[in-house]
């Protein structure tokens, strides 16, 4: 190994000393880890030791971190296990909730891959491509596209696959924990073709995202963390958790499709990207609540929780979702 590998692993180590100390908050969004990575130049940290160490080294490293913080986070891991007990009790092992952190200390890496490589990168990622042919059924209603993911493998490069692959899309996304950090993602994803949105709990998001879906738009989002109170409890293999009624909602509004997706990675270190059979909700008699309770749940049971039973350990949860 080189001497400036040598030297980066110190840093490293000292890195990891630092952000992973003891003390923290009650919740994973207060601990120094979280402060210290999600912020903008983080990420532009990430990509400048991605160009400085090249692919091998920075992979090693992010392993590194992800395997830190699984070992000096106890409470979380209970967490993230209880979390991956809802799909697989037999898969809700301490080694797989280590693989949640590790997963997603690889998807940070992943970012400042993308960071150093042509456009044509994005593809270069992907392994297997399943479903496609449900994107265009959806495209031939003549509306735009809601894709409906969770916080499941590498969700941000499912948008970017999608916008190489000749579909512009647009990501709706809550605001960062800075407003900064919001910016720079928003910029990073416009520089792949993909738009940005930020939403908020208002009546204009919800008419500007139902016009832009009417004008042919197609819009990714996420429904496995719901951040108001418009929810629907959903049964799991093996527990209940809320998933927000927001894609359902907008559907109706907007008379476009719902395609449930995902992207994970495979063992090999590429990703397969699946899409279902889209969803097309439609009003019932029995009202709005009825509504939305039906297809909210249709949505997430046949076709988010499958998707997410794939591969437990890449569903990115660090707080019990279990209601």
């Amino acid at each position: 190994m080189k001497i400036r590998h040598l030297f980066f692993f110190a840093a490293v180590l000292a890195f990891v000393a630092v952000v992973f100390r003891r003390k923290r908050g009650r919740d994973y969004r207060e601990a120094r880890f979280y402060k210290a990575l999600y912020r903008p130049h983080a990420f532009e940290l990430a990509i400048s030791v991605r160009r400085l160490v090249g692919k091998s080294v920075s992979i090693l490293v992010a392993r590194v971190i992800g395997a830190g913080y699984a070992l000096t986070h106890p409470k979380v891991m209970r967490e993230i296990q209880a979390n991956i007990a809802l799909l697989s009790p037999r898969r809700a092992t301490w080694a797989n909730a280590a693989r949640v952190c590790i997963h997603q200390a690889l998807n940070f890496r992943e970012y400042a891959e993308l960071g150093v490589s042509e456009t044509s990168a994005a593809l270069e990622m992907l392994g297997s491509k399943k479903g496609i042919e449900h994107i265009e059924d959806a495209r031939s209603d003549g509306k735009g596209c809601l894709f409906v993911t969770g916080h499941f493998g590498f969700f941000e490069l499912g948008g970017l696959v999608m916008s190489q692959m000749g579909y512009p899309m647009t990501t709706l996304t809550l605001p960062e924990p800075t407003s900064e950090l919001t910016r720079w993602r928003a910029d990073f994803r416009k520089r792949w073709g993909v738009e940005t949105v930020v939403v908020g709990n208002d009546a204009f998001s919800a008419v500007e995202i139902t016009r832009q879906l009417r004008g042919g738009a197609m819009i990714a989002l996420l429904s496995d963390r719901p951040f108001d109170s418009n929810t629907v409890d959903v049964d799991l293999p093996h527990g209940r958790i809320p998933f927000s009624t927001a894609p359902v909602l907008l559907s109706l509004l907007s008379g476009a499709p719902i395609i449930a997706a995902g992207i994970w990675r495979e063992p090999n270190g590429k990703f397969t990207i699946e899409a279902a059979l889209p969803l097309r909700p439609m009003w019932l008699p029995e009202g709005r609540k009825a509504t939305l309770e039906h297809f909210t749940t249709r949505l997430a049971k046949e076709g988010l929780v499958p998707l997410f039973a794939r591969a437990p350990e890449q569903w990115h949860h660090y707080s019990r979702l279990e209601k």
